[in-house]
């Protein structure tokens, strides 16, 4: 089992250069939107690797985006591993994270909802003067 400073190293050095390739070496035409790396766990026998990624856009851009990055996941495994240097390098699992999206529906909701009681108090102002 690793130090957790080491993990927590590792897993900085691999969000860094896994956002990097990204936005350096793998460029498709298909692809519309960004792709973020948002975050890496790494397990604590450095076997396995989560990577939480987002694109902004619609359902359309995340299954575009996940298909490119299946069929990149060998090409970042093998590059990101020649430059991290450890002696195993984890598997590395790409998951979708759709926390930003989310965030971005409650806020659409909260700015409706605030929108809806002032348009209430409007209404009752207007009542009350007559």
């Amino acid at each position: 089992m690793a130090d957790p400073r080491r993990i927590q190293r590792i897993q900085s050095r691999l969000r860094q250069d896994i956002a990097s390739l990204f936005l350096t070496e793998l460029k498709d035409p298909r692809m519309k939107g960004l792709i973020s790396i948002t975050q890496v766990k790494v397990s604590k026998d450095l076997s396995h690797a989560r990577v939480y990624w987002s694109v902004l856009g619609g359902e359309s851009d995340r299954r575009t985006a996940a298909r490119f990055i299946e069929g990149a996941r060998g090409f970042i495994q093998k590059r990101v591993a020649s430059e991290l240097e450890i002696r195993t390098f984890p598997h590395l699992e790409f998951i979708l994270d759709d926390s930003i999206a989310k965030g971005v529906e409650v806020s659409k909701l909260i700015d409706e909802a605030l929108e809806a009681d002032a348009r209430g108090r409007e209404a009752d102002d207007d009542v009350s003067d007559e």
